[in-house]
């Protein structure tokens, strides 16, 4: 399914400025909220922090990030008659190669409440059983198995609003809303088993159909993954930032 499953580990390190708990772990450090170079210390925090929270944070509320499971992802719509007309379901996908994720660049409005995060990994793996129903271009596909797809040189973007709101506390906390998540790939390859019921002849030559129109294929698939895996992100800060007040976040 989609590189932008990538970003998962970009925005919770990045957003550790974010995400600060009661106690900061050493190996996250804070930064000002008047800082005039607020955006590179968030940077080069987030950088450094990404190592660590991949293997998940207890105390944060963090999980394991290499591997991701997502339970269910949904792409496409066979009824919708829009590009490839294909429903295909993805489920208990591991998403594997985040740590090597990075952070390239970390904006912070805090007067329009607005983030946006750029990174980018070299090779991200999906792998998960699957069921597809429908056809892709002129060829019909149908299969239930196992998915195997792998993403090359990705580009990745998260873009999200804040606001504040009134914790149990009667401090201010922020949460995300109206989070977006894209990503380009310059490569993409998939295997699917079990095509057909179990025709090899016509299995294989659909996975050759789709390597070879792998552009396309992507295209379908990009904005369901890329919704599934910003919710995820989106999860993730909330429930941290619910624990630590803005002013502790971003300290005067």
């Amino acid at each position: 399914m989609k590189s932008a499953v990538a970003v998962v580990v970009v925005l919770v390190a990045v957003v550790v400025d974010l995400a600060l708990p009661a106690k900061l772990p050493t190996y996250i450090k804070a930064c000002k909220r008047n800082d005039p170079k607020l955006n590179e210390c968030a940077l080069k925090n987030g950088q450094e922090a990404i190592p660590k929270l991949i293997d998940g944070d207890a105390k944060l509320g963090i999980p394991k990030l290499d591997p991701l499971e997502i339970e269910k992802v949904v792409v496409g719509d066979s009824k919708s008659g829009r590009g490839l007309g294909i429903t295909f379901s993805c489920y208990k996908c591991l998403i594997s190669g985040l740590r090597n994720v990075k952070l390239e660049d970390a904006i912070f409005d805090l007067e329009k409440k607005r983030i946006e995060l750029r990174g980018s990994v070299a090779s991200i793996g999906v792998n998960g059983k699957y069921t597809a129903n429908g056809k892709v271009l002129i060829l019909p596909i149908k299969g239930d198995g196992d998915a195997n797809l792998t993403l090359g040189d990705l580009k990745l973007t998260y873009k999200t609003d804040f606001e504040l709101q009134k914790g149990k506390d009667g401090k201010d906390h922020i949460q995300l809303k109206s989070p977006e998540l894209d990503f380009l790939a310059n490569q993409f390859k998939i295997r699917l088993t079990n095509l057909f019921n179990g025709d090899k002849t016509l299995g294989n030559q659909m996975n050759v159909f789709l390597n070879e129109n792998w552009e396309e294929v992507l295209k379908e698939f990009r904005p369901a993954v890329g919704q599934a895996v910003g919710q995820v992100i989106t999860l993730i800060v909330n429930q941290i930032a619910e624990k630590v007040p803005y002013d502790e976040i971003f300290p005067k």
